[in-house]
């Protein structure tokens, strides 16, 4: 993922949680003009005169407001955090700067084209603009995590600790230590991409943590408000809220990949500091989830259950490889469209993906794993299930089930045993897919690939 993307996908779902629970579903990212919505802006400041009551409206310092953190967490500071303040349109001007450094056009091309290809993405889809357009609109702060800033900011035009920004800054904060105790810049290898499996339960092992102590926080600022909440247990209940976190104008994919660790990993979370409270979590930085199995199912996590080893073969006759990666039980979820638990996803093993160009055209090869037999039959018939809804009826060519999609682009599923295949192709890459004249022999992928050990 890009790093400035992890930093600022952390500060927007810190302001939506608040604004969120408080304000009700969409407002937070209402833009200037819907009906009946506001703005961003006048959300906020409804938001903050509501706190105010509830919470006190006495002014609050930086570090005061660490060493709450700190007793709400359990987990002492290594140093002081310091809390820099910026307007909305510097909040605009340092993201594009963010982006520019470390989501170039040419990055957010490849994931455009990965996911158009696992056809969670439209073709022609400006994932750059769309992505930098949902963290401007909904940051209220957030803590950047690149080695020559580690800097914790505010956005606030009278440059004050709003109890908006308080709660926000709570969750950032948690990040902050997070960082004195490990370098979270430097945790997954750089071209472990924004929406791979390895990033995503990373990523919800940090959120979750610090969403679990923003909630703490804000419970112990209401006193006697918050008495008949519990330990956040009824509180993160309304994070279930259906449409609570629907993001306008966001694909489900860019929604999952954002909002989800927050909450999947809120889950962990609390079941690691049931197991261990504060040294457990501790531990978990030093070793988080493999995968994002291990943060939906906690006993995954605690039992080690590592994903099986995959490769995503055979490779075309010719083309150029443009990224490889692990898509993971999560965004099959969000694949599969399923409500719930999305149960074609569950007994999910491993799987890989490997992203080709060939001739200017974009293919992908993927193969997952599965428990057993009948996972793999469940998931393949899931997804045969979804892309027959939107597409219609297949056409079988052998072994394979092919889909032709009305953009041009070509999708071949193939069950064996314990594992199911797929390849997808843009036109000018079709003629590689199962069907087509002119296919060299053994890229067909007559039998499974050896599995071969990878890197997870």
């Amino acid at each position: 993922m890009g790093r400035a993307v992890k930093a600022g996908a952390r500060a927007a779902l810190g302001a939506l949680v608040l604004a969120g629970l408080l304000a009700g579903p969409g407002t937070v990212a209402a833009r200037d003009g819907e009906d009946g919505a506001g703005t961003a802006r006048e959300v906020s400041d409804l938001v903050n005169a509501l706190l105010g009551v509830f919470m006190g409206g006495g002014e609050v310092s930086g570090p005061a407001l660490q060493r709450e953190v700190e007793e709400v967490g359990g987990v002492p500071f290594r140093r002081d955090v310091p809390v820099a303040f910026m307007s909305h349109d510097e909040l605009a001007s340092y993201l594009a700067e963010l982006l520019e450094e470390d989501y170039p056009p040419e990055q957010a091309r490849v994931d455009e084209r990965l996911l158009a290809a696992f056809d969670l993405l439209a073709p022609g889809t400006d994932l750059r603009a769309l992505r930098a357009r949902l963290l401007e609109e909904n940051v209220a702060g957030f803590y950047d995590e690149r080695p020559h800033r580690r800097r914790l900011y505010a956005v606030s035009e009278d440059r004050t600790l709003t109890p908006m920004n308080q709660i926000v800054l709570a969750h950032e904060l948690r990040h902050a230590l997070q960082d004195q105790y490990g370098d979270l810049h430097a945790a997954l290898p750089d071209d472990v991409g924004d929406f791979d499996d390895r990033r995503l339960a990373w990523m919800a092992l940090l959120e979750g943590d610090a969403t679990l102590v923003m909630e703490r926080f804000l419970l112990r600022r209401l006193g006697g408000l918050g008495a008949g909440l519990g330990d956040g247990e009824a509180l993160g209940s309304g994070l279930g809220v259906p449409g609570l976190f629907e993001l306008p104008g966001a694909p489900p994919v860019l929604r999952d990949q954002l909002v989800m660790p927050y909450l999947v990993g809120r889950e962990l979370a609390r079941a690691i500091d049931a197991r261990g409270g504060a040294d457990a979590m501790v531990a978990a930085w030093g070793r988080p989830p493999e995968s994002t199995e291990q943060v939906l199912h906690p006993e995954k996590f605690f039992a080690r259950e590592k994903p099986r080893s995959v490769l995503a073969r055979p490779d075309p006759p010719a083309g150029t490889l443009l990224a490889e990666g692990v898509l993971g039980e999560l965004l099959l979820r969000t694949l599969l469209e399923e409500d719930g638990a999305a149960p074609g996803a569950a007994g999910w093993g491993g799987d890989a993906w490997r992203l080709w160009d060939v001739e200017g055209a974009t293919l992908l090869v993927w193969t997952s794993v599965w428990d057993t037999a009948t996972d793999a039959a469940e998931f393949a018939d899931a997804l045969e299930g979804r892309f027959t809804r939107l597409w219609g009826a297949p056409e079988p060519e052998g072994e394979w089930t092919v889909f032709e999609r009305s953009d041009g682009w070509r999708v071949a599923v193939r069950r064996d045993g314990d594992s199911v295949r797929l390849r997808s192709a843009e036109a000018g890459a079709a003629g590689l897919l199962p069907g087509e004249a002119g296919l060299q022999p053994g890229w067909s992928g007559a039998t499974v690939p050896p599995r071969a050990p990878a890197a997870h």
